[in-house]
């Protein structure tokens, strides 16, 4: 897992160097993020056990269709509620709406299209963090597991949130938001037995939740932006968590992850 690690995370560095010396303008990184999300999937080919199939050592099956399908249709809903949660509790506050109306028909024609691309991209990460590591790491149980790949996913991301110079503020709610929605990630991962689900969750937090953000709520001053990425935290944790809870009842392998080869099976905590 170490050497899992520090090669996905050595790619990031070496594609961020060349923003960090001033070699490529911060424009090029839609060029080179797609790049950097293949070391994921990278890494766990060279490191994953040869005793089954690729594909499966990266949870890239399907072992049941409508399971995935109710992972899916729990990611909508999520990736949908919790940003219009942020975006209420920002206008409790006083956070003012945008000033022009949203364009409601451009958005449902491009939020689609950038799903589909964001998904795309996203099999890379997916395959490594929610395929691979999420079944090296299933015996410490699914909370532990979770935010510890969230942990490891922001710091793989660091090295790209330093090159293009994020102002403090915006590293931290960006790598922050990045933990938080990784046990909602991970769940649609359990739920469905596939790390599929995950990129379709992964597709749908560069997407539709991008819309909602980018186009209801109008600026806010640093504390209130504060004040919403922290809230925003909140209701990712409680979200997977109760998708978990819901889960439960409905896929009966919930709650109880294959360990991993040499490792005992573990009952892990709803």
């Amino acid at each position: 897992m170490a050497l899992f690690l520090v090669l996905a995370i050595a790619v990031t560095v070496a594609l961020s160097a060349p923003f960090a010396l001033g070699a490529l303008p911060s424009s090029a990184v839609g060029v080179v993020v797609p790049l950097a999300q293949l070391s994921p999937l990278l890494a766990a080919l060279l490191v994953r056990r040869r005793d089954e199939p690729w594909w499966r050592a990266l949870s890239l099956g399907v072992p049941s269709w409508s399971m995935l399908l109710i992972a899916a249709l729990g990611a909508v809903a999520a990736f949908a509620l919790v940003p219009l949660g942020r975006v209420l509790i920002g206008l409790g506050a006083g956070a003012p709406l945008v000033t022009d109306a949203p364009p409601v028909l451009a958005l449902a024609t491009a939020v689609p299209l950038v799903f589909v691309l964001q998904a795309a991209f996203a099999i890379g990460e997916e395959a490594g963090w929610r395929g691979w590591l999420h079944r090296e790491l299933a015996p410490l149980g699914f909370w532990p597991s979770a935010l510890g790949i969230g942990a490891m996913w922001a710091l793989w991301h660091l090295p790209i949130v330093l090159a293009l110079g994020l102002s403090p503020r915006e590293a931290v709610g960006y790598l922050g938001t990045i933990v938080a929605v990784a046990p909602l990630l991970s769940v649609l991962r359990e739920i469905s037995g596939t790390a599929w689900a995950a990129v379709i969750g992964h597709g749908l937090f560069s997407s539709l939740r991008v819309a909602i953000a980018q186009n209801l709520l109008g600026p806010v001053d640093p504390g209130m932006a504060w004040a919403l990425d922290v809230s925003s935290w909140a209701l990712w944790i409680a979200v997977a968590w109760m998708v978990r809870r819901v889960a439960g009842g409905l896929a009966p392998g919930v709650g109880t992850e294959r360990a991993a080869p040499g490792l005992p099976r573990r009952r892990r905590d709803a």
